[in-house]
């Protein structure tokens, strides 16, 4: 190599190295861990959104882990191994309060305190679904018949078994097989009319529960008012983020037999952070999610209920607190109870 060659290289990849060190922050890309649904459902269709809105305004990558469910991304959340995920009011509460499926781990409440919200959705309601010739028009004929009801351990789970329980008196593997699967093996199974019955908790309305309509007539199933007054269900009502929704008649076409709205409850989940990333960062994630809303309204239908004006709602846990920044620049009126300690 020429002499005068190798002095410019001499210069030029020290001169280099130096540029790269002075480059700041926001033009390096941060990679950032992200749980969340099944593929299908309306977490992951949101999830899907934001990760392109994201990459596509800020220097940041989302590696995404999908079919994932909310009770193991909190506690994964909590203890620092993932940076966002789909939370739950629902899963927060229990978390907090050391119950339900957190019952047996005593560390439960104190780290749920690392828990920070970013915004809340409405996930949609229990769609309680079976095939119109499976002779099942009322919940309490599906004694001796196979359901699945969500994966073991969920929180979508223990609605479902609490809405059948307060309904019908029925009991799981008493009275009817349940079938233990994640979502993606439970839909398929469902589809395979290897179950009789499913619950699912998604947007209204749903690609999934479309794709069921297509060929074949489909029934929704509705919980009378007398269930909703019933333990376990009435309590899993005062739990924070469920609702009371109905779904109308011809919502699925011409293949849905309902004549009649169907009540069924509702549910409210939401995107949200460990407490341990960057404020700056969860305030670029904030400001890209609603100065996108047009992204995120031309994906689905469901997605428009996704405002400044809604992103509070039902929400357990405090803001983090680039959220919380991001929230009062735009004039959002934030409760004292979402106020994160570090922004007290």
């Amino acid at each position: 190599m020429p002499l005068a060659i190798t002095r410019r290289l001499a210069v030029a990849l020290p001169l280099a190295g130096l540029l790269a060190l002075s480059l700041p922050a926001a033009a390096q890309t941060t990679n950032l861990r992200v749980h969340t649904g099944n593929p299908g459902a309306s977490t992951f269709a949101f999830t899907t959104t934001f990760q392109r809105v994201v990459q596509r305004e800020l220097p940041m990558r989302l590696n995404v882990t999908s079919g994932m469910t909310a009770t193991r991304s909190t506690l994964d959340a909590a203890r620092g191994d993932v940076d966002l995920y789909i939370s739950a009011p629902a899963i927060n509460h229990f978390m907090s309060n050391g119950i339900a499926m957190y019952a047996d781990m005593p560390d439960a409440p104190e780290l749920s305190e690392n828990l920070r919200g970013i915004v809340n959705f409405p996930l949609g309601p229990y769609h309680i679904i079976t095939f119109a010739d499976s002779g099942i028009t009322e919940l309490d004929q599906i004694r001796g018949r196979r359901v699945f009801a969500g994966p073991p351990g969920g929180a979508a789970t223990t609605v479902a078994l609490a809405i059948i329980r307060s309904a019908t008196g029925l009991v799981e593997d008493e009275d009817y097989q349940l079938a233990r699967l994640d979502w993606t093996s439970g839909n398929q199974a469902f589809q395979d009319r290897q179950v009789d019955l499913a619950i699912i908790p998604t947007e209204l309305p749903s690609g999934s529960i479309q794709q069921f309509a297509l060929l074949n007539d489909i029934r929704f199933l509705g919980i009378d008012e007398e269930a909703m007054d019933v333990p376990p269900l009435l309590d899993m009502l005062a739990v924070p983020g469920r609702t009371i929704e109905t779904i109308p008649p011809g919502i699925y076409g011409d293949n849905q037999v309902n004549t009649d709205p169907v009540q069924t409850v509702g549910s409210w989940v939401g995107l949200a952070v460990t407490h341990q990333l960057d404020d700056d960062v969860v305030y670029d994630l904030t400001r890209a999610i609603f100065e996108n809303l047009d992204d995120f309204h031309e994906s689905a239908e469901w997605m428009r209920a996704v405002t400044p004006e809604t992103a509070l709602a039902e929400m357990n846990v405090p803001l983090h607190a680039g959220a919380l920044r991001y929230f009062r620049e735009i004039g959002v009126e934030v409760p004292d109870n979402l106020v994160p300690p570090e922004a007290q």
